[in-house]
C-alpha cells in the first residue's frame, strides 16, 4: 500500500476522486455513485497538485497537468472536456485590443492549469504579444485570463471592453479541437478499483450527457437561463476521440517549444474551493 506524505493510505477501500464543480463538469457527477468513493471539492490546478502528492486517487485534471504527470497517472475511458471552437468560459477579458498588449500586465486567475499555458501558446504562434507580466486579478491589469463559471458571468459583466474565447482561437490557429480537461486516475491504484470507477464513470458521463435539460434547470443563475445552461453544457465534447487527441498533440508539441515554466503549486489546506488568487510570477 503506498502512502502518501500526510499518511493517507492509497491501498484504502474508498476511493477520493476529486470533484470539479464547474458547469461544463457537471455531466460526470450527477449520477455517479458515491457510497464507495468520496467526492472532493476542489479547483483545476489544487486538483492535480493532489492527485501528484497522493491526496486523490483520481479526478479531471487540467490536461497540461496530465502531461507533465506522464506515468504517474493514466486515462479512464477517454473522458475529458474539449471544445471544437469556443469554450464559452475561458476567456482573456481586454481593457485593449489584442494586440496592443505587448508588454502589458495580464491578471491570471490562481485556478487555471492549462488556459494560462494555451494562452502563452496563443500569445507566441496566433498574437505575437511578448513581453507581459502575468499577475494576481486583484492587482491592477490591461487584460485578464479567467476560466470556468467565473468567466461565465464575466461575460455580461461589461468590465472589459474585449473578449477572447481561447478555444476560439485555438481552432484559428489550427483547426483542432482543444482539450481542457482528462480523467486519470493514479496508476498505483489497483486495476480492480480503478476498471470499476471507470465502469462508473463511463455510465454517469453518458446519462449525463443525455439529462442537458435537466442541468439547465438545476443550474441556471441571474446570467443564464436554463436554455442557456443546456447549450452551454452541451458544447462541449466529453469523450475525446480521434480529432481530440490529434489537437492535445499539437498543442504538447506547441507548449514544448516555448521555455519550461508553470505557475506555482497552489497550497492545499482545504477541500472546499477557494476564491482567493494568488500571484502569478512572470515566466
Amino acid at each position: 500500500m503506498t502512502t502518501n506524505r500526510h499518511g493517507v493510505g492509497l491501498g484504502s477501500d474508498r476511493l477520493k476522486i476529486g470533484h470539479m464543480t464547474y458547469l461544463n463538469s457537471e455531466v460526470f457527477y450527477r449520477t455517479l455513485p458515491t457510497d464507495w468513493c468520496e467526492l472532493v471539492a476542489m479547483p483545476p490546478r489544487a486538483m492535480a497538485a493532489a492527485v501528484e502528492l497522493g491526496e486523490l486517487h483520481g479526478g479531471p485534471l487540467p490536461i497540461a497537468e496530465v502531461i507533465r504527470l506522464g506515468a504517474l497517472v493514466r486515462s479512464l475511458g477517454n473522458i475529458g472536456v474539449a471544445s471544437d471552437g469556443p469554450a464559452q468560459s475561458v476567456f482573456l477579458f481586454s481593457h485593449l485590443p489584442i494586440e496592443e498588449l505587448n508588454g502589458k500586465r495580464i491578471a491570471v486567475t490562481s485556478h487555471t492549469a492549462t488556459s494560462i499555458q494555451l494562452l502563452r501558446v496563443l500569445f507566441a504562434d496566433l498574437w505575437k504579444v511578448a513581453g507581459h507580466e502575468f499577475v494576481e486579478t486583484s492587482d491592477s491589469h490591461d487584460a485578464a485570463l479567467w476560466i470556468g463559471d467565473l468567466a461565465l458571468e464575466r461575460r455580461s459583466s461589461g468590465e472589459y471592453q474585449y473578449r477572447y474565447d481561447l478555444g476560439s482561437a485555438w481552432k484559428t490557429l489550427t483547426g483542432l479541437p482543444f482539450v481542457f480537461a482528462e480523467w486519470v486516475i493514479r496508476t498505483d491504484v489497483s486495476s480492480d478499483k480503478s476498471d470499476r470507477f471507470e465502469r462508473f464513470l463511463l455510465a454517469a458521463t453518458s446519462e449525463g450527457m443525455n439529462s442537458t435539460l435537466e442541468i439547465g434547470v438545476d443550474r441556471s443563475n441571474s446570467f443564464m437561463s436554463e436554455s442557456d445552461v443546456a447549450d452551454y453544457v452541451g458544447n462541449f465534447t466529453y469523450f475525446l476521440g480521434p480529432k481530440e487527441r490529434q489537437g492535445q498533440e499539437e498543442f504538447q508539441l506547441r507548449l514544448s517549444t516555448l521555455p519550461t515554466w508553470r505557475p506555482p503549486t497552489p497550497t492545499i489546506e482545504t477541500p472546499a474551493i477557494s476564491t482567493k488568487h494568488e500571484v502569478i510570477p512572470t515566466p
